[in-house]
């Protein structure tokens, strides 16, 4: 999990709650049923009131990015839903928008965080043969006056050392947290275009009727000004 969205995971399955982002590009996600999905990158999310006023944020572990705003993520990917389409004018590359929006969660695969997983683990078994190795050393030159009391305290320190691990293991998620079921979205301020660019309108038929053929028109228009 990103370190900037441990504010996402405690605000996971409460009430929606608004925020502040600035809109970059869309482009398109396979989802499960290799169907191409039109997804929204938005950037330097954080919380504001329904009046898009900053919420400060005390927390010491609170991210501030390079304004000093305490962001919950410092990028999302957002379905491209219906109340996008509500929107007055088509958004470029550096406007800013806000929002009502539910936390949701999902599962990542990255073999980074699985390799520190298994090393954790491989670590710990490592240190429980050692463990017995010692008291095996011990017992084989040494006569124990209670053979199984420090046989059990042997077992018990290998217990301590696997759970230690379990615990460790735990800490690395392999889920992360981003925002879902979008609404009332509303313009915050809008970048200067050049005279020669045009925004256009959202039309939420086009898109019922085109699907995809329309939204990769959305992405491909959504990036053209930074090619002027």
């Amino acid at each position: 999990m990103a370190r900037q969205r441990f504010r996402l995971k405690e605000l996971f399955q409460k009430e929606p709650q608004y925020y502040h982002a600035t809109f970059d590009h869309i482009t398109h996600k396979i989802n499960a049923q290799k169907k191409k999905i039109p997804v929204v990158l938005l950037t330097d999310v954080y919380l504001v009131n329904d009046l898009d006023k900053k919420i400060r944020l005390v927390n010491s572990n609170d991210f501030k990015d390079k304004k000093g705003r305490h962001i919950v993520a410092d990028h999302l990917w957002v379905k491209l839903t219906k109340p996008w389409f509500s929107l007055p004018t088509q958004l470029v590359p550096g406007d800013e928008i806000f929002f009502q929006a539910s936390v949701e969660q999902y599962r990542i695969v990255r073999s980074d965080l699985l390799k520190k997983r298994d090393d954790i683990w491989q670590q710990a078994v490592k240190e429980r043969d050692q463990v017995y190795k010692r008291w095996a050393k011990y017992t084989e030159t040494h006569k124990r006056k209670n053979f199984q009391l420090s046989l059990d305290k042997m077992k018990a320190k290998q217990a301590a050392i696997l759970k230690q691990a379990k615990q460790e293991q735990a800490q690395i998620e392999l889920v992360d947290y981003s925002l879902n079921k979008l609404s009332k979205i509303k313009i915050a301020k809008l970048v200067n275009v050049p005279q020669d660019f045009e925004r256009g309108n959202y039309n939420y038929n086009w898109y019922k009727r085109q699907g995809y053929k329309y939204s990769a028109w959305l992405a491909a228009h959504s990036m053209e000004l930074l090619k002027k």
